[in-house]
């Protein structure tokens, strides 16, 4: 019902016009997950079952060659492909960090969802791949706060320890509180809604109108990625309460009201109850693979209050971008003002985008290797379930795609024919309205000649 409702929206939102073209690529969380295929060895999501290291990339044994000329035939046959009706950047790096091929790599451009890539580095650096997000209550006199720590894949029932959405749930923390408030002889409490871990607006300033439908509203606690029936709540943290209420009384707890404000500073004491998301890496993976705004959004507010900014829009962009200087990551060029990739004011370069691939493909137990990990696979899974169907390179391919009504991307790592992993990153703005659907299959086709060592694809 869910998917069918957002998909409902999405055909309305193509016929208005909105800036982020509605498709299946970049869409709200979670839609394409009852449609991915089974992938062997390794389904996703199997959140229990890889190491933080884990940074295996789909492997190809077919011994064909690929050469630097060719990879650069490759990418000036995409530039100037009749399809292709806007810029391109070109960039191929081994994991050594070298350079192999770039075209236009220093240029800035529009880079959609591939900015998630920056995102997920600066959440795992900054908060630790391993770090959990806690949702707690504390109780004040009569009044018992519920304070968001970030999570906004909360389960209105019981949580799944097995899985990422819905790894904590309000029903555990409905029975520890009610437990705790009949120790204390508390039977009937104000419910209070405390959202004060992040600041500011609700929606970045770039994201206007029916482009909203894109993003929940800004709020560190949510129940199921704060949507309902397929759309989302206007006040997330409200509705977690409403929900968190229910359970309550159901528990025999009376709450005389639902409100807003801030919390006394949590304390042992003062705790009724507490519970906490999967992992930082598994929500990158999530957020990476399914392409999920809100949780994009969620991260960058988090590495902003990590390293003591406003945890704003602004703090959030402003926070991975300087994670990614103290990483040593080459930022020249770059402009970020969103951590989804929603905005139009944001310009990455394809050197930046592989450079960070190539570290995370490479390095030992750092903090960012489990990116690789969390990249869609071509033909399979997340936002590359529907692409590179039928071509040599399906299952070959693990890539963060991008898509605006101006821009569209592809950045993650293809192997060659003998046994190479290279990373990849192909940025093309400034395309004409109504195109992505044709510039598209364009990049699938040129990654597919990587993968081949230029021989055509024989069907």
């Amino acid at each position: 019902m869910k998917a069918r409702s957002q998909a409902g929206i999405v055909a309305v939102l193509i016929l208005l016009g909105g800036y982020v073209i509605a498709d299946a690529v970049d869409i709200a969380p979670g839609v394409l997950t009852a449609a991915d295929k089974p992938l062997e060895p390794r389904a996703y999501p199997e959140v229990a079952s890889y190491e933080v290291i884990d940074a295996d990339v789909p492997q190809n044994d077919s011994g064909q060659k690929l050469s630097a000329e060719r990879i650069e035939q490759i990418a000036q046959a995409l530039a100037s492909d009749p399809r292709n009706t806007g810029s391109t950047s070109f960039v191929v790096r081994d994991l050594d960090g070298n350079v192999v091929y770039d075209m236009s790599g220093s240029t800035g451009r529009l880079p959609a969802s591939s900015i998630k890539i920056l995102t997920a580095s600066a959440a795992l650096y900054e908060l630790g791949p391993t770090a959990t997000l806690p949702t707690t209550t504390v109780l004040s006199g009569d009044r018992l706060f519920l304070v968001g720590g970030g999570d906004i894949y909360l389960s209105p029932e019981e949580g799944d320890s097995d899985s990422i959405v819905g790894h904590a749930g309000l029903a555990d923390l409905a029975d520890q509180t009610a437990e705790d408030l009949a120790e204390r002889g508390t039977s009937s409490v104000v419910l209070t809604v405390d959202s004060s871990a992040f600041a500011g607006a609700d929606y970045h300033e770039n994201v206007q109108g029916t482009d909203r439908v894109f993003i929940m509203p800004m709020r560190p606690i949510a129940v199921d990625g704060g949507a309902l029936d397929g759309t989302y709540v206007a006040n997330p943290d409200i509705y977690a309460a409403e929900v968190f209420a229910e359970l309550l009384t159901e528990r025999g707890i009376t709450v005389t009201s639902v409100t807003t404000g801030s919390a006394p500073e949590i304390t042992d004491d003062n705790t009724s109850g507490v519970v906490y998301s999967a992992p930082v890496r598994e929500l990158v993976d999530y957020m990476l693979t399914m392409s999920d705004n809100s949780l994009a959004e969620v991260l960058g507010h988090l590495v902003a209050a990590e390293r003591g900014l406003v945890p704003d829009f602004d703090g959030s962009a402003r926070g991975v971008y300087e994670s990614l200087v103290e990483q040593g990551f080459s930022t020249t060029g770059v402009t970020i003002s969103d951590t989804a990739g929603l905005s139009v004011d944001n310009r990455v370069t394809g050197l930046l985008l592989t450079e960070v691939l190539t570290h995370a493909g490479s390095c030992s137990g750092c903090e960012i290797a489990s990116v690789p990990h969390g990249l869609p696979i071509s033909g399979f899974n997340g936002t590359l379930a529907s692409r590179f169907e039928g071509l040599t390179s399906e299952g070959l391919v693990r890539a963060k795609t991008g898509t605006l009504i101006k821009a569209n991307s592809l950045s993650g790592y293809f192997t060659t024919g003998e046994g190479e992993t290279l990373a990849f990153s192909i940025l093309i703005d400034d395309i004409e309205s109504g195109t992505t659907g044709i510039v598209r299959p364009a990049m699938d086709e040129a990654i597919d000649l990587l993968v081949t060592g230029g021989e055509e694809n024989a069907g």
